[in-house]
């Protein structure tokens, strides 16, 4: 039935789609088969059939027969164009075309594009106007990502209008998108999972002609998996029988959780609101087991941090309690690909499979970052969408969804709920300070809280949690200098540890200068850490009384408990994270003094939360009883204030997103839904860490002897290792080396804002995306920080 759609297109065996020398060419009949095949095994795999009907059903119940076969042969006709006698001349040297070699364009994807639509457009020509116009619409969205398959999504509008010339009709559905399809989140997703699947499907089927490389594991859990799951975790749970103190409350928390979970398992969305210390890690574990067990769809569970420290941490819980029942692999930019030496396979198949495992998330279990997500659910690239599918049929925990950008809030949850209907993913967002975010939302039965509002209060008011920290605001009442907070310094006991935050990292570096030599124990943490070092710092606080000056990397994802805080104030959900690094583990008396130091509105440009803070009782009277839901409210009106603000035209801020979904503008889409801005310049400075310091860091475990010299890492060796690599010539085992010596470069990388277009920075040599630092002994200190001072004194000297 397949083959026999390829023979209305001409196409037989004559035509090749790939070609080896050391294979027989692939037809293009084969390529177009083996990828359907590959379609129709990730559908069978995840589950999808039900979902992409649903999809389609919801977007246009009427003609569900028609735009599924166009969904599909989307797919199975994504490469048409290698029909083209000159791709098969100069691309396939393909004999029978031999006298096409000195022809113009051998391109492919947009002469596939042309012929997809031709040939459905003849389909249309008895359909009614309204569904006329409606199907031209879709097919031609639907052809897009034949163009775009072997590139990067951009915007349709310039496609549609470039389509509307060579269709006189077709300026007819240009002009009545709205009226004609007002499904817009609904289109957005069912196009993105469409592009997702047609660019995975053909490179699964590229692999396996081109490496001889099957895939038949795509990373799912089995009836039998989670059975197993549950199994071990129930054994882990055993060891907390009788629980006094703090378990106490920590289990009535799991179980209200797990109560109010199973009482409403058909919804997609789960808050899970605990204070600092209760067990929301362990808690969300079972939750996500209880789910996957409830649910037979759900097949895959995606853990989703904003830092790359609890991402490591949480991996050790996940060891900790699976230990060889669950393969979970954490994916992100830091940690090495894990290439499977057991098999008895050639080195080039254990590139492929240990990227291909990487690129498509190919385990039942994933741990990864915000970033990465976001990149998936509106990214444009290849890269970016192959794992798009993955996330159909699964339950994702999101954690400390407040550090998340603001601005993104009322886009973001509208996106979440749509994905998680239409894609049955199960969300759990949990954090001790959590917006509510269906506040922007008019129907909002997807969403349930998972801790009711009566344990909610007895939880955050008990004193194991609302009193664990005492606060003290005395410090409010003058306006902090570096001099004023040494003087406090002397007065605090000498047998505690003492941790300060400030929201400035020039007044951090200055407060640590002021006490260095003046105080025992003197340790500064910021962004100009290396690991290792922000690493040695935390494990030393551990054993020892010492003072920690430190910006807000240390509010969260740091395993850190110290005794005495002092932070200069921002933000109500900053305060409640830096608390969160006090008596921790609730077995002696914390407190922390705020203080008023340098002005938040320079740090926190624009942010909605600018204003609710602690230079104002009320907000005070908040923090001490945990009423985030109140704070919370003031923030999420301030966004919505600001989305309905008339800011594009006609449009207000929001109406001009809606526009940007409606009209399929992907690129702008992904530009807007990016969480963090990653213009930056790249230092890498080749010193030497001397390992005795850092024993017991992952990353510094059967370290390679060819990275060392004279028992130290060695900044320039690695660099080397780094050049070498890009000498490689197969494109895999290049990429999968790369991603691996990232673990070990990021121990000498730092980063700097990029301000311009054409900017550099002032020292460094670029190479391969990095600027190297030969003659770096200046810029570096004893403890392998950068000293930003120092770069800062040369940029000055560029401008006087």
């Amino acid at each position: 039935m397949i083959t026999m759609l390829l023979s209305k297109f001409k196409i037989d065996e004559t035509f090749f789609a790939h070609t080896l020398a050391s294979h027989p060419s692939e037809t293009l009949t084969a390529h177009s088969n083996l990828t359907m095949s590959y379609y129709k095994k990730i559908v069978a795999d995840k589950k999808l059939q039900t979902l992409i009907d649903k999809l389609i059903n919801q977007i246009d119940s009427k003609n569900f027969t028609l735009i599924k076969e166009m969904f599909e042969n989307t797919i199975y006709l994504h490469d048409l164009g290698k029909k083209n006698p000159c791709f098969q001349a100069r691309k396939m040297n393909n004999p029978l075309f031999e006298k096409y070699k000195d022809c113009g364009d051998s391109k492919h994807s947009q002469s596939g594009a042309i012929e997809f639509i031709e040939y459905y457009m003849l389909q249309f020509e008895s359909l009614d106007d309204e569904t006329y116009f409606r199907m031209v619409y879709i097919l031609y969205n639907f052809s897009y990502h034949i163009s775009k398959h072997h590139g990067s999504l951009d915007s349709i509008e310039n496609y549609l209008a470039n389509k509307a010339k060579e269709h006189h009709s077709f300026a007819n559905v240009k002009k009545n998108i709205d009226l004609y399809l007002d499904k817009k989140f609904e289109f957005y997703i069912l196009n993105k999972l469409l592009f997702s699947l047609l660019v995975s499907c053909d490179y699964y089927a590229t692999s396996e002609y081109m490496a001889d490389f099957p895939i038949d594991d795509f990373g799912v859990f089995s009836k039998g998996d989670k059975e197993r799951l549950d199994k071990k975790f129930q054994e882990y749970l055993s060891q907390f029988q009788n629980p006094s103190g703090i378990n106490v409350l920590r289990n009535e928390m799991f179980e209200e959780a797990q109560k109010n979970l199973l009482n409403y398992k058909e919804k997609n969305i789960f808050y899970l609101e605990a204070p600092t210390g209760s067990g929301k890690t362990i808690t969300s574990i079972n939750l996500a087991l209880q789910l996957l067990e409830s649910n037979d769809a759900l097949n895959k569970l995606f853990y989703i941090f904003p830092f790359n420290t609890l991402v490591e941490q949480t991996k050790n819980v996940f060891d900790d309690i699976f230990q060889d029942t669950l393969k979970i692999e954490v994916i992100n930019s830091i940690t090495p690909i894990i290439i499977d030496e057991a098999k008895q396979e050639d080195e080039e198949t254990k590139y492929q499979k240990s990227y291909i495992n990487r690129l498509f998330f190919h385990s039942p279990a994933i741990i990864t970052t915000h970033v990465a997500l976001f990149n998936i659910l509106f990214g444009t690239s290849k890269e970016d969408n192959f794992p798009l599918w993955q996330l159909a049929n699964s339950v994702i925990i999101l954690d400390e969804i407040q550090s998340y950008n603001n601005h993104l809030w009322w886009y973001m949850v509208e996106f979440f709920d749509k994905y998680a209907s239409l894609l049955n993913i199960k969300i759990i967002i949990m954090s001790a300070t959590l917006p509510k975010l269906d506040f922007f939302l008019d129907k909002k039965e997807n969403f349930v809280s998972l801790i009711s509002d009566e344990k909610r209060e007895y939880l955050f008011k008990n004193d194991f949690f609302k009193n664990r920290v005492k606060m003290n605001f005395s410090l409010l009442d003058e306006k902090m200098k570096t001099e004023r907070l040494v003087e406090i310094l002397k007065a605090q006991p000498k047998d505690k540890k003492i941790l300060f935050e400030f929201i400035k990292k020039q007044s951090a570096r200055e407060f640590y200068n002021a006490i260095k030599d003046e105080f025992d124990n003197v340790y500064e943490l910021s962004g100009d850490d290396n690991k290792a070092y922000r690493q040695h710092v935390i494990d030393k606080s551990k054993n020892e009384n010492l003072i920690i000056v430190a910006t807000q990397v240390i509010e969260a994802g740091v395993d850190i408990d110290m005794d005495i805080g002092f932070k200069d104030i921002s933000t109500i959900d900053g305060e409640e994270q830096f608390m969160g690094r006090i008596n921790r583990s609730c077995k002696k008396e914390g407190i922390v003094y705020f203080f008023d130091l340098d002005p938040v509105e320079k740090i926190y440009r624009g942010d909605h939360r600018l204003g609710f803070d602690l230079t104002n009782p009320k907000y005070r009277k908040i923090l001490e009883d945990k009423e985030f839901d109140t704070y919370y409210e003031e923030v999420l009106k301030s966004i919505e204030n600001q989305g309905n603000r008339f800011e594009n035209g006609l449009l207000t801020n929001y109406g001009h997103f809606e526009e940007l979904v409606k009209k399929l503008n992907y690129k702008e889409i992904s530009k807007t839904m990016t969480l963090i801005n990653s213009q930056n310049f790249t230092l890498y400075f080749p010193f030497q860490i001397d390992l005795s310091l850092y024993k017991g860091l992952k990353e510094f475990e059967n370290l390679d002897e060819s990275f060392i010299t004279d028992a130290k890492l060695d900044g320039q060796k690695v660099w080397d290792e780094f050049i070498s690599l890009q000498n490689i010539e197969n494109f895999v085992e290049k990429k999968v080396k790369n991603i691996n010596i990232n673990a070990l470069m990021q121990f000498f990388t730092f980063s700097l804002f990029k301000y311009f277009e054409g900017q550099r920075p002032y020292i460094g040599e670029d190479m391969y995306g990095y600027y190297f630092v030969e003659n770096y002994e200046d810029f570096i200190t004893k403890e392998g920080k950068f000293d930003r001072e120092k770069y800062n004194a040369i940029k000055n000297s560029n401008f006087l």
